[in-house]
């Protein structure tokens, strides 16, 4: 496939290869009807698949705000053009559009993710080597008596792609909503993953026990403390494991997770360079169900897990970045569906076109909203 220019490839890519406009016509968020009382409503010149499309062009462009829609997108009706948009829309349509989602809307484009891995092969696998969970959190106040709230993102990835999430808000204890996250992956093959990663946020003691129980293998990434908290013997007497330059591990051993009759996890110390100069040693620990595996395999495993910032390539977006685009649950949780879908569509992308394009250099090219690492290569560069 020719790479230049890239924005008319990726927009012949979602045409012709994916069909993306035909699974985003199923979205009906501006044409519910009211059989009782039927109302004649004004034809917007953004219809549904419309509005979903600005949404992922606005992703793949790096606006990450809707404030960026005045500053940075307003004058590229070029680029809107290229994805088929007369403009992009307003800060004011696209808020009121995300506010109007119901919760069968947001079924709606669950089902437009599923049908776009799936038309990518992805559930023609009998199971997937890995599932990988994460969870994000963010504090919000909302305007109607200035009421704060917690929103509780979880995520579920396979394949370097992100196949279930779901967004709660205020609640104490996230389990629940990651074990109907794993089900909802589970869901798209036939047999269960051989391996469940977990990242630190994710780790909690019921969760482990969940998966010991369901006969899932995991591997878990987390804090030293909260591993320590959980082993007996003497951590002074175990001795360290040279892994490579700046590497190294210590074996803890077997460790019971809940009330078993005998050991059923494992807990391994690692130390490994910071990628930031002159920083003290990045230190975390592994809790698995691995008891056997070599501490190299653990370490390779537990450093390729598919993360939320890795996916999304942003420190804090699309849930933690400025202003909420809604001040509804519904609405938030649409806004995170629907950047979810882009960046599976740049994965995909990267992948029709071949080394040395990556997701992460896919996304680059196309951006005209600059993102913090932009700024960094942009100095960092002569």
């Amino acid at each position: 496939m020719d790479c230049a220019p890239l924005p008319q490839a990726l927009s012949w890519f979602i045409r012709e290869v994916l069909r993306l406009p035909t699974l985003l016509n199923t979205v009906t968020v501006k044409r519910r009807r009211n059989a009782a009382r039927p109302v004649r409503r004004r034809r917007s010149a953004f219809r549904d698949p419309m509005m979903c499309l600005d949404f992922l062009v606005m992703a793949w462009a790096g606006a990450t705000r809707l404030s960026h829609i005045a500053r940075h997108l307003a004058p590229r009706d070029d680029l809107a053009r290229v994805f088929g948009l007369p403009r992009f829309a307003d800060h004011t349509t696209t808020h009121n559009f995300l506010n109007a989602f119901h919760v069968t809307h947001l079924r709606q484009l669950d089902r437009v993710n599923d049908q776009l891995l799936h038309r990518q092969g992805l559930g023609a696998k009998e199971r997937p080597a890995c599932l990988d969970l994460d969870l994000a959190r963010r504090p919000v106040r909302k305007r109607a008596g200035g009421i704060r709230t917690t929103y509780l993102w979880a995520t579920a990835f396979a394949d370097r792609l992100c196949v279930a999430q779901r967004l709660d808000e205020d609640l104490d204890n996230p389990v629940a909503t990651l074990l109907d996250v794993l089900a909802r992956a589970r869901a798209i093959w036939r047999k269960r993953p051989r391996l469940i990663r977990l990242t630190a946020p994710c780790v909690a003691e019921p969760l482990l026990r969940a998966l010991l129980r369901q006969k899932m293998n995991f591997l878990a990434t987390t804090t030293w403390a909260w591993a320590l908290a959980r082993t007996h013997s003497p951590v002074e007497g175990v001795s360290w494991q040279v892994l490579g330059p700046e590497t190294r591990t210590r074996d803890l051993g077997l460790v019971t997770v809940g009330p078993a009759g005998r050991p059923n996890a494992r807990i391994v110390l690692v130390e490994e360079p910071s990628i930031v100069p002159g920083a003290p040693p990045d230190r975390f620990a592994l809790v698995t169900s691995l008891l056997d595996a070599d501490l190299a395999t653990l370490e390779v495993l537990a450093n390729r897990a598919t993360t939320l910032r890795a996916f999304f390539g942003h420190p804090t977006w699309p849930l933690r970045d400025g202003k909420p685009p809604s001040s509804r649950h519904r609405g938030m949780a649409a806004y995170l569906r629907l950047a979810t879908i882009a960046m599976n569509v740049l994965v995909l992308f990267a992948r029709e076109l071949g080394p040395p394009w990556t997701p992460g250099s896919v996304h680059r090219a196309l951006r005209v909203v600059p993102w913090p690492s932009d700024f960094a290569r942009a100095i960092a560069s002569p």
